[in-house]
């Protein structure tokens, strides 16, 4: 047989130590790592049959698992332990003294030419983890243990059966003057009050007697300061499955609480306040309309003009709400009449100049849809003023439907369009100040979750001085 029908170079590259036998039994292979492995160079063992590689692996003449592969046998020999596999090859573990006294694992496999013949086989060694001491195999998990601990602001802790701590980890404990190493060996009397440590001791021997899992939130007076814990305690198993002790974790969530009633207080006040600041807005504008329909002339815009503003000041509050809602809740959407929106919102806006061509859209959004049209407008009369023009034009264009909202304003300079959508963005000059408010910011946020996208422009390409357009896609439905 001629050597070159192996494929040498190929297993010189592999770094698990390799050989190859041709149909013979001879070595056509030894690869440098199987030199490294064995001590034995290639000039030495190249070319020989006779089962000299076996010596070398084994320390004496004998079969490998690539000579069983060549002869179709079974290997059932004392020197190897066959490992589940599928196919022609075998996986075997195996124990080699004189290689490297430790447990291997070899796989042997045939070698075919182009032409479907066997030419030979292969076999590969690999070493396989070194099993660990007993002290090793418990060493890990708990320097694990110490690792997560010293990452959490948790107390994570165990209780044995007499209530006494075994482990003891909380990365917040020096701060309060506690030293936890001293806390392990001691039970939770040496920490908390008394009501408190009671509690846990008794949580630990229902846990460890009953197997349940205690979970509770525990609120009390801990070092002059009322502090709140939510506490979790598992039951911890031996190797057998025996319960042995209690392992808890304790959270601080006093602040997190603080936090939450400080919140619920918060929009009481402003629920209460809205509610109190719109109706009495809603009943000046309705006697400033009963005023203005008996007023004629320059005294008639003046009132329109006061209702207006008025108005604004109701919108203010609808925006708040709005942003509360929509922090909270996720808006579905549903098939809504665009014109029908933005003919209903100019009725609210008597005495501007909004000029409109209705057509219908369909568009994909929900009823809030009216508070976009709402807040453009009235974002042009508060930097246009009363006398402001408004241009609303809506126009398809394949899959999406694009509003935009034009005025004669003030405009917005180039280098403020970006940010108008941002929560009380302020314009940088004196001819645009104040705030934009919460209005575009709600635009936004709705435009986003309808999937739409929202930008500014100028009402004339080029000469943001001469007004803005607010531009806005949706999907069309």
């Amino acid at each position: 047989m001629k050597h070159s029908q192996i494929p040498v170079s190929i297993f010189d590259h592999l770094r698990q130590p390799a050989l190859v036998l041709d149909c013979e039994g001879r070595v056509v292979v030894w690869n440098d790592s199987m030199e490294r492995y064995t001590g034995i160079s290639a000039d030495d063992i190249i070319g020989k049959g006779g089962h000299i590689h076996g010596k070398a692996l084994f320390g004496e003449t004998c079969p490998t698992l690539a000579n069983y592969i060549l002869t179709h046998s079974d290997a059932g020999s004392d020197r190897y332990r066959v490992l589940p596999h599928e196919g022609e090859e075998l996986l075997a573990g195996s124990h080699i003294p004189p290689a490297s006294d430790r447990e291997v694992v070899c796989m042997a496999a045939p070698l075919y030419d182009t032409a479907g013949r066997q030419i030979g086989a292969v076999e590969t060694i690999r070493d396989t983890p070194e099993e660990r001491t007993v002290e090793e195999a418990r060493a890990a998990p708990e320097e694990q243990v110490q690792i997560l601990a010293s990452s959490l602001p948790d107390m994570i802790f165990t209780l044995n059966q007499d209530g006494i701590f075994t482990q003891f980890y909380w990365t917040g404990a020096r701060s309060l003057g506690v030293d936890p190493e001293e806390i392990v060996g001691k039970t939770p009397h040496a920490l908390f009050p008394a009501e408190e440590a009671d509690f846990l001791v008794g949580a630990a021997h229902r846990v460890i007697e009953a197997g349940e899992v205690v979970s509770e939130t525990r609120s009390f007076v801990w070092r002059s300061d009322q502090r709140s814990f939510q506490v979790t305690i598992h039951p911890l198993h031996n190797p057998a499955g025996k319960i042995v002790a209690a392992t808890g974790v304790s959270r601080d969530i006093t602040r997190d609480l603080l936090c939450e009633q400080t919140s619920q207080l918060s929009s009481l006040y402003l629920d209460l306040l809205g509610t109190d600041i719109y109706n009495t807005s809603m009943v000046a504008a309705t006697i400033i309309e009963m005023l203005r329909e008996r007023l004629s002339g320059e005294e008639a815009e003046l009132a329109q003009r006061v209702k207006n503003t008025v108005e604004q000041g109701i919108n203010v509050i609808k925006n708040v709400e709005l942003l509360n809602t929509l922090n909270k809740h996720r808006v579905r959407l549903e098939p809504v009449d665009l014109d029908g929106i933005v003919r209903g919102q100019i009725q609210r806006y008597a005495g501007i100049d909004i000029r409109y061509e209705p057509e219908s859209h369909m568009v994909w959004a929900n009823p809030l849809l009216e508070h976009i049209v709402s807040n453009l407008i009235s974002n042009s009369i508060k930097f246009g003023g009363m006398k402001v023009r408004i241009e609303i034009a809506v126009m398809e264009t394949g899959d999406i439907v694009t509003l935009s909202v034009a005025d004669t304003g003030i405009g917005i300079p180039d280098h403020l369009k970006p940010n108008i959508f941002d929560r009380f963005s302020r314009e940088g000059s004196k001819t645009a100040s104040g705030s934009r408010g919460l209005g575009l910011h709600i635009v936004k946020t709705l435009v986003n979750q309808y999937g739409g996208r929202v930008w500014a422009a100028d009402r004339v390409p080029g000469k943001p001085e001469e007004g803005a357009t607010i531009k806005v896609i949706l999907q069309k439905c």
